[in-house]
């Protein structure tokens, strides 16, 4: 608290004059109560501290909290993401597969056609062969029916 008598005696005996000294003294002591109301105390700052300390508390279980949800979420995406890669790679191995089978497929018809084109002309060209022996035969034996 503000002495206000005490400050108007001193300001006295400084040499200032008894209702100026009053006024100044009063002046003091209104702003020094003005001000009081808003100033924090020694409980303000206990109760502070003490919700200080419950925020931080709560931050941490929090973060804790989000920390374990995120790392739930990626390990559950991680799981998502290696079970759509084994579903491609095994849909892409049986496309593959059928494919090859297909390709094999029809190689093996085109190797079988290609095989009998051949036949067929190797046995057209023996055919050819014999009917030119023959007919070469056929002239060089009436030729040497015609030699005498």
């Amino acid at each position: 608290a503000f002495d206000t008598l005490t400050a108007t005696r001193r300001m006295e005996d400084a040499g200032m004059k008894r209702e100026q000294a009053e006024a100044v003294a009063e002046a003091v002591r209104t702003a020094a109560e003005s001000g009081r109301e808003e100033l924090a105390t020694k409980a303000d700052m206990a109760t502070v501290g003490s919700e200080l300390a419950a925020l931080r508390t709560e931050l941490k279980s929090d973060t804790a909290a989000l920390r374990a949800e995120i790392k739930s979420d990626i390990a559950a995406l991680s799981a998502e993401v290696k079970s759509d890669v084994a579903a491609l790679s095994a849909e892409f191995k049986s496309d593959l597969g059928a494919h090859r089978t297909e390709s094999g497929s029809d190689l093996q018809s085109g190797l079988a056609a290609l095989k009998a084109d051949l036949l067929d002309r190797m046995q057209s060209g023996e055919r050819r062969m014999y009917t030119a022996v023959f007919g070469v035969g056929g002239l060089l034996f009436a030729a040497l029916k015609l030699v005498p």
